[in-house]
């Protein structure tokens, strides 16, 4: 994980027996290893969820991790294995997709070759654990096929099966000697692979990453890391591909894209990128681009996996660090089409609850979200969480009058709590980017009360500076803006 934090100032005091019970947040099973080791995300089908393990279940011929496991979880957290990877049939499997014909589809990342080797694998398997290797990619060094399939599979309209791979393909040169990457086509019918598209050194970007998306236009969306602009050294890029192959570069994103791309009820297609504390973006189809939340810590930090829109329209998604309890810990985020954003729970990295979530949240039957940790718990192998979001947390609103305050001025803070302060009163934590404004670290809400103001102090600057006012409590949180002209 990088060293590098962020300019934020975080005061954290643990106040638990004053903190009214929000029943939001459960985990419904801590991994062990043998049962599966970082998850890789969930699918429902009906009563049950399915997944992956990128690591777990074989440490034999996976030493000392494992290979990885497909398992299967009730909504209790029951866990079922499917299947348990021993390299000939592929390791560090990336997630499933669930077929027409009623089968799951996958890939690993890695393996697939007689001899444990090779460069991944698509698989079909079904909800009795009942498996098959359909393909084993050949690419990396040798042209033209794929490596290193990324991301889940999707189903397109078509009834083919796509993807991509970030290593592979027709190009490749002395720095990139694995190749650019690839996107293809499978089909579920015959098991052939039909690579669509290479990337190449050409300034359209290269190492594809993450899911493809179909959008209402009927193409397929996708992003690259990195290698757009005249010096293949810029940012990565958003592009579009048909069945038959033709690619065009939709646009060219800031920082780097990790994970793909959702379409909004909009219209308009949102991604996550890392780079300066990363963002959540938003891109039409005709390429205009603009950020919704750039991240700073106290929000998150480097977001690596898609949002998902809820049936609320609301993007919830998660940051593998940052949050307002521990930096290294990450964050369940809710942001408005419009940038308003929620903390809606804060790992710790001694939690019993895993850190650092490793996966798209996706919104059951039930209409909570579920999600992964990708370490951490009690057996620091990552664990299946539920968050309902329609519980609401402790604080409703933090607010500021003025909004814009002349330097050396003050100004005047309000946090509202959703319901009365409980017994004893409530602790609430205050905190703001260093070296523009003084606020106090925390402020207590009276027993019976719900609201509490508080005294914003600015200091003298020399240009005009816009920054965030958190209000939080139990990892907990929200924002609001304060602008200090000079």
């Amino acid at each position: 994980m990088p060293t590098y934090r962020p300019s934020f100032t975080l005061l954290v005091v643990l106040v638990v027996s004053t903190l009214p019970a929000f029943a939001q947040f459960s985990v419904l099973h801590n991994f062990s290893g043998p049962d599966g080791a970082s998850p890789t995300g969930l699918i429902q089908d009906g009563a049950f969820f399915y997944g992956a393990g990128a690591n777990g279940g074989d440490t034999t011929n996976c030493s000392p991790d494992g290979c990885g496991v497909i398992f299967k979880s009730d909504t209790s957290g029951k866990i079922t294995l499917l299947h348990i990877f021993h390299a000939t049939d592929g390791y560090v499997p990336t997630g499933l997709v669930k077929g027409s014909d009623g089968n799951f589809y996958g890939t690993t990342m890695a393996g697939g070759h007689p001899s444990g080797g090779g460069p991944g694998t698509i698989f079909r398997i079904d909800g009795s654990g009942n498996f098959q290797t359909l393909y084993a990619f050949t690419g990396g060094f040798a042209c033209c096929d794929g490596a290193a399939p990324t991301g889940q599979l999707i189903q397109a309209d078509d009834g083919n099966i796509y993807g991509t791979t970030a290593g592979g393909g027709a190009f490749r040169d002395i720095h990139h000697q694995g190749g650019f990457g690839t996107v293809f086509r499978f089909d579920p019918t015959d098991a052939t692979v039909t690579i669509l598209h290479s990337f190449n050194f050409d300034g359209d970007g290269f190492y594809p990453n993450g899911p493809l998306v179909q959008g209402t236009d009927g193409f397929l969306y996708g992003t690259t890391t990195e290698g757009s602009g005249p010096n293949r050294d810029g940012p990565g890029t958003a592009f579009r591909i048909d069945s038959c192959g033709n690619f065009k570069v939709v646009a060219v994103l800031a920082g780097q894209p990790q994970a793909g791309l959702i379409q909004g009820s909009d219209g308009n297609l949102y991604g996550t990128n890392q780079g300066l504390g990363g963002s959540v973006f938003r891109v039409d189809t005709n390429g205009n681009f603009a950020f919704v939340n750039k991240f700073e810590g106290g929000d998150g930090y480097n977001p690596h996996f898609r949002v998902t829109q809820g049936s609320d329209s609301f993007l919830y998604g998660t940051a593998p660090q940052g949050g307002l309890l521990d930096f290294q810990g990450g964050d369940i985020f809710r942001l408005s089409l419009g940038g308003t954003l929620t903390v809606l729970h804060s790992f710790t990295t001694t939690g019993s609850e895993g850190f650092s979530p490793n996966s798209q949240l996706i919104q059951g039957a039930d209409g909570a979200l579920y999600g992964t940790t990708g370490i951490g718990g009690p057996n620091r192998r990552g664990a299946i969480f539920r968050f309902d979001q329609r519980v609401p947390g402790p604080i409703a609103s933090v607010s500021v009058n003025p909004a814009i305050v002349i330097a050396g001025q003050t100004s005047k803070g309000l946090v509202t709590l959703t319901s009365p302060a409980p017994p004893g009163g409530l602790v609430v934590m205050l905190s703001a980017q260093t070296g523009q404004i003084v606020i106090p670290a925390k402020i207590t809400v009276r027993e019976g009360f719900k609201k509490k103001a508080f005294r914003i102090k600015t200091l003298n600057i020399g240009a005009s500076v816009t920054l965030h006012i958190y209000a939080s409590s139990g990892g907990q949180g929200v924002r609001t803006s304060i602008t200090v002209t000079p």
